[in-house]
């Protein structure tokens, strides 16, 4: 009988071993650079696409946060999951605008990234997160993907109150401010306080988001 449960665990722990070590090459493979050591990987084991690391980042993920779009193109053709979500509920999107990567924002959203997902642990979206960023041309697409323009998030903020309230009032953050507002964006929600968009960019000292956001 002792026997028998110490072969179970043996072969338990041999199973765990090989799956461990199919992830790691994976991950070495993008972590290289070398796409063609991606393709040489997933040709073997297909089922690594959406193998995840200890942040939880699928090998699209980690190709993304490193600016590889050879990787992220050959990983988003053979099928990975464009709308996956890391341990930080952070997705391609975020990624993009975290690595003030326009290009990458573009190949995601072709892919079918979905600009109306709940991303982050405030419960937030890839345009409330764009909006503090100052990430003009992001910005842009995803106001073209219909991200939804007036989610507020767990802190009670929108996009238009980040760009205000994390912004510092800089060109970017002015045409940001417009273009959620010509897009249709509420300038009247405020936050969990009471004060709205314009509120803080008066209290801020901001004078052309102040114009843009007066009724």
């Amino acid at each position: 009988m002792i026997r028998k449960i110490a072969a179970l665990f043996l072969f338990v722990g041999l199973f765990i071993g090989s799956a461990l070590a199919d992830t790691a090459s994976i991950f070495q493979a993008v972590d290289s650079g070398n796409v063609q050591a991606v393709e040489e990987v997933i040709s073997q084991a297909d089922h690594l696409l959406e193998a995840r690391n200890g942040a939880g980042d699928t090998p699209l993920l980690v190709a993304a946060r490193k600016g590889n779009l050879e990787i992220v193109s050959f990983l988003l053709a053979a099928g990975a999951d464009v709308t996956a979500l890391n341990d930080s509920r952070r997705d391609i999107l975020n990624i993009a605008i975290t690595t003030r990567n326009p290009e990458l924002a573009k190949q995601a959203l072709e892919a079918g990234a979905d600009a109306t997902m709940v991303t982050s642990i405030y419960q937030g979206s890839a345009l409330i997160y764009g909006s503090a960023k100052g990430q003009v041309e992001i910005i842009e697409m995803l106001i073209a993907a219909n991200a939804p323009l007036d989610r507020i998030n767990n802190i009670g903020w929108t996009a238009l109150l980040e760009a205000v309230i994390l912004g510092d009032g800089s060109p970017p953050y002015v045409e940001i401010v417009e273009m959620l507002l010509n897009a249709g964006a509420d300038r009247h929600i405020a936050d969990k306080n009471g004060l709205t968009p314009l509120d803080h960019a008066r209290a801020r000292g901001f004078a052309d988001l102040s114009k843009l956001l007066v009724d």
